[in-house]
């Protein structure tokens, strides 16, 4: 059985644009820090004046550039085969769609998906994806997972407030939780590609009707996981694919007979394809409020909002699926499959996960 999987990096969040607000000034740089302070025992959310953001949301940046950057993604990923010589990769439709278990993730998986020509109606929230402490040489360590529970950037919330928000959005309905629901452990441990591959091979693929020929898996995931796995940094919305093969034998909950074959940075063709990445020139007010993204962000905001200060602006990103860029060439032998290729060249990426 041919397996691809895509794992992507979630869209712009509101923990990733704090420095950046700071930067240009639209928020001081001691509310910024308000805002993402670790919950340490010390912090009382019905004194303090900003309460932080625990398992941060999108944007509204981020959802307009991953609405944009999904149908990007989607072209590259369709061109693949063309681009890379290798039919194993044709992903011309995706069988699984699935997400971490965190906010930002689920949003994205959402909202990167919505211009493709069959959006999926079912978003599985998956285990083992959880976002990791990337200053920490040993995830695992206690001094780690402590780190991540008390950090508003790594912090999960309980699963009913997430779904809370979803349901907020209108968007509940797309969403399958039962496997975090059971797997609670896995839920909140930090998340890894090795283990959650394995995973997904033993419970995922075991309940498939159909176990041979292709299966296409599009995943959503943060910048730490990705780094821990291929050694490299991911643009907001950008990733890799995996190439994978497994022998279906007996009941296949096995990991024995599975391989991966190669991997497949993205990064090294987002450039040709107008992918968005310069969120940096809309870090201002108006792309951020009137709106209660980013908790309270807007109540401590300097500057003017949207359009007679009512309406949100937008940076109006328009991407049409069934156009193919010029740019759009067959492109073999470039180094693709090498995991320790170094971080993209084009620009800055932030690691904020």
């Amino acid at each position: 059985m041919n397996i691809n999987f895509a794992f992507l990096r979630h869209g712009y969040g509101c923990h990733n644009a704090m420095s950046n607000l700071v930067d240009e000034g639209v928020i001081s740089y001691t509310n910024a820090n308000k805002f993402l302070k670790k919950n340490d025992g010390n912090l009382n959310v019905f004194t303090s004046d900003i309460v932080p953001l625990n398992d941060p949301v999108l944007t509204n940046v981020g959802v307009e550039a991953s609405i944009y950057n999904g149908c990007i993604i989607n072209k590259i990923l369709r061109q693949l085969p063309n681009l890379t010589g290798d039919e194993n990769l044709q992903m011309d439709k995706f069988n699984v769609v699935g997400c971490s278990p965190l906010i930002r993730c689920m949003e994205t998986a959402y909202y990167m998906t919505r211009k493709w020509k069959n959006p999926p109606k079912q978003i599985y929230v998956f285990p083992l994806l959880r976002e990791i402490d990337e200053s920490s040489n040993d995830k695992y360590s206690e001094t780690s997972k402590d780190i991540m529970r008390i950090t508003p950037s790594y912090a999960i919330l309980p699963i009913q407030e997430q779904k809370m928000y979803l349901k907020k959005l209108g968007i509940l309905e797309y969403f399958d939780f039962s496997f975090v629901e059971s797997f609670p452990q896995e839920r909140i441990e930090p998340g890894d590609i090795h283990e959650f591959i394995k995973w997904f091979n033993k419970y995922f693929v075991n309940l498939l009707e159909k176990r041979s020929g292709s299966l296409n898996v599009f995943v959503t995931t943060h910048a730490g996981v990705l780094r821990d796995f291929s050694k490299t940094g991911y643009y907001n919305n950008s990733g890799f694919v995996i190439n994978t093969t497994k022998k279906i034998i007996g009941d296949s909950t096995s990991n024995k007979h599975f391989t991966i074959n190669k991997l497949i940075s993205l990064n090294d063709y987002i450039t040709s394809y107008n992918f968005f990445r310069d969120y940096q020139k809309y870090n201002k007010k108006s792309y951020y409020c009137p709106s209660d993204r980013c908790g309270q962000l807007c109540s401590v905001a300097n500057g003017t909002n949207g359009t007679n200060g009512t309406n949100l602006k937008q940076i109006g990103l328009e991407c049409n699926l069934d156009e193919e860029f010029v740019q759009e060439k067959k492109i073999i032998g470039m180094r693709k499959t090498d995991k320790t290729d170094k971080a993209d060249k084009t620009g800055k990426i932030d690691k904020t996960g």
